[in-house]
């Protein structure tokens, strides 16, 4: 059960990011299929658009299409349903990432017209605009893969080398225009050790062996702490 506190600094982060976008709590793969369809409704929108969504999920695993076409899938999924947290797929790439009360989740989609967008660039806005909002919180995050973290990347925001969100984005073309769309989990509270446990079992029932260090990770709420401390 997550205390009055953690949830006034998921309240905070998410008037930080957008004051007037309000905190979504959202179920399942309803929720991830909503990211399809945002970035079709802002690609039917004028060159320069862009839509922003706040969102939470109930307790899930997501992964992608690759994991889901493996041998076992199946088995594995509802192995991991069974213990209370069903395996849903995404559109975009990466890895297993975990969705749960306490990471915050946010997606800018962006009308991006004519012109071609590279992947690296499709990033640069939501970066800019979390560390933007973090730093109201007087938190310094730097961008950069993080050695033993799941789902790891360039784009991940980091506190002291640990990761505290991961990200990913999609682009298409529709409507006669480049849209994509770029999405951050961040973990704001709750336990990076569970989730990593969780992703653990669920991927090694599939034959799939990567290496996670807790250390890797960590939370608002446990780098707030011991900056108090």
């Amino acid at each position: 059960m997550a205390s009055t506190m953690e949830r006034d600094l998921v309240r905070r982060l998410a008037r930080a990011i957008s004051p007037g976008t309000p905190i979504e709590t959202c179920s399942g793969q309803r929720a991830i299929d909503d990211e399809d369809a945002l970035i079709d409704r802002v690609a039917a929108q004028p060159s320069g658009s862009s839509c922003l969504r706040i969102w939470e999920n109930r307790n899930c695993l997501v992964t992608t299409r690759p994991v889901a076409r493996r041998a076992g899938f199946a088995e594995a999924a509802d192995a991991s349903a069974r213990s209370g947290w069903p395996v849903h797929v995404r559109s975009s790439g990466g890895s297993t990432v975990i969705h749960r009360p306490g990471i915050l989740n946010i997606t800018l989609a962006v009308a991006a017209g004519n012109q071609p967008v590279q992947p690296d660039a499709s990033y640069q806005g939501l970066i800019r605009l979390l560390q933007d909002a973090l730093g109201k919180l007087y938190i310094d995050a730097t961008v950069g893969p993080v050695e033993g973290s799941y789902c790891d990347g360039s784009y991940n925001l980091c506190l002291n080398r640990r990761k505290i969100a991961g990200t990913a984005s999609r682009i298409v073309r529709r409507q006669g225009q480049t849209a994509y769309i770029c999405h951050a989990s961040i973990a704001v509270y709750g336990s990076p050790e569970r989730d990593i446990a969780l992703i653990r079992k669920f991927e090694r029932e599939l034959g799939l062996r990567h290496r996670y260090a807790i250390d890797s990770h960590t939370t608002l709420v446990n780098m707030m702490e011991a900056i108090v401390a």
